[in-house]
């Protein structure tokens, strides 16, 4: 098969949407197929929030109609236009659920802000939205991003259950080497106090950033020996802890702010702590998940992204969040090449379950 798998973001394995369009491209190619990565990045340089989608969506169809035709185009929906259309079938494949998201950013603003700012982007909203519907109905197939984002879509949207589909997401088979690594130091026993947790996420309002500060004014005061570290936060962290939060926990270090790290980095940090901390309200998959579990560290969760998925394989260590007062004295880590874990939650099982269901619904 031909196929072009669409990323907005800069195809850069630093940002999720493209490692995922860049891994299971490379994963396709290993089975034979001429799969191609393409981002329409960059855009103008007059490209603005409030047009950023149209030009995308121009630009795919654009380049498709020169390269083309395709035995499947793998898009976001917002981006499944007609025009694309006619370059090959499309596939629409979430990296996030993009309705959530999108009611939740337009709430978050008019609960924050009431300006005419957040009044004009709940009104561009509207044509977003009916974009997003508008590729739902046009694709051949929609694969979902987990149990719970196609659960979701089932309940909503009935009429399209025959063309609904599902796939997983994991690390690369060499992030997967490193974590081995740091699972095998990592012992069962907990610390009983002193606990080093870990966030790691971009600071946006569906990750759950008001559950996180919450929990870390509760937390901190009560347990004074614990830290947390928030990795890839991005810079719009720092003025929420410091208006939040008493300065002497960040001079202490008991709250560490980490703007950004490299994907090399991540073993090290993953294995500087002792339990890891996952507070979306509204999640597409959440690699960090799995990074994390991976890694051996126990994960206090909320119900989103992958969790449903990834709780079978990982019954001790992953856990509803918040914590509890005391952490348990220990916990049993899974063997994930006894229950499968492994043999799943990779690239090859991944590419391989994407082309049946590709080769079932376009071909």
């Amino acid at each position: 098969m031909r196929i072009l798998l669409v990323s907005h973001p800069p195809l850069t394995a630093e940002l999720g949407a493209a490692q995922i369009a860049l891994n299971l491209a490379a994963a396709l190619r290993e089975r034979g197929h001429d799969a191609t990565a393409w981002s329409p990045e960059p855009l103008p340089a007059d490209t603005r929030w409030w047009n950023l989608w149209r030009r995308q969506r121009r630009a795919i169809a654009e380049h498709a109609a020169r390269h083309g035709p395709f035995d499947a185009i793998d898009t976001p929906a917002i981006s499944a236009g007609r025009a694309l259309g006619r370059s090959g079938p499309l596939v629409v494949r979430s990296i996030q659920p993009e309705l959530l998201y999108l009611f939740q950013d337009v709430a978050g603003d008019l609960r924050r802000h009431l300006s005419p700012r957040a009044f004009a982007h709940a009104l561009l909203a509207a044509p977003r939205a009916a974009a997003i519907l508008g590729g739902w109905r046009r694709a051949r197939l929609i694969l979902c991003m987990g149990s719970l984002e196609l659960a979701w879509m089932r309940r909503r949207f009935p009429g399209w259950a025959g063309k609904l589909g599902v796939y997983d997401c994991s690390p690369t088979a060499a992030e997967q080497t490193a974590l081995v690594a740091v699972r095998r130091r990592r012992t069962e026993e907990l610390p009983r106090s002193a606990v080093r947790f870990l966030w790691l996420g971009r600071w946006a309002a569906h990750k759950g950033i008001d559950r996180l500060l919450a929990f870390l004014a509760r937390r901190l005061p009560a347990a004074p020996g614990d830290t947390v570290t928030l990795a890839g936060c991005g810079a719009a962290a720092a003025p929420a802890i410091e208006n939040g939060m008493p300065r002497e926990w960040l001079d202490a270090g008991r709250v560490r702010l980490l703007p950004a790290f490299g994907r090399g980095e991540l073993p090290s940090l993953l294995a500087a702590h002792d339990a890891g901390l996952f507070t979306s309200h509204v999640e597409g998959w959440g690699l960090s998940l799995n990074e994390m579990l991976e890694s051996g560290l126990p994960v206090f969760a909320t119900e989103a992204g992958a969790a449903a998925d990834l709780r079978p394989f990982f019954p001790h260590r992953l856990l509803p969040f918040p914590p509890p007062d005391a952490l348990p004295a220990s916990l049993p880590l899974e063997d994930l090449e006894a229950n499968g874990y492994h043999r799943r939650f990779t690239w090859p099982a991944i590419a391989r379950a994407y082309e049946q269901q590709v080769l079932a619904s376009c071909v």
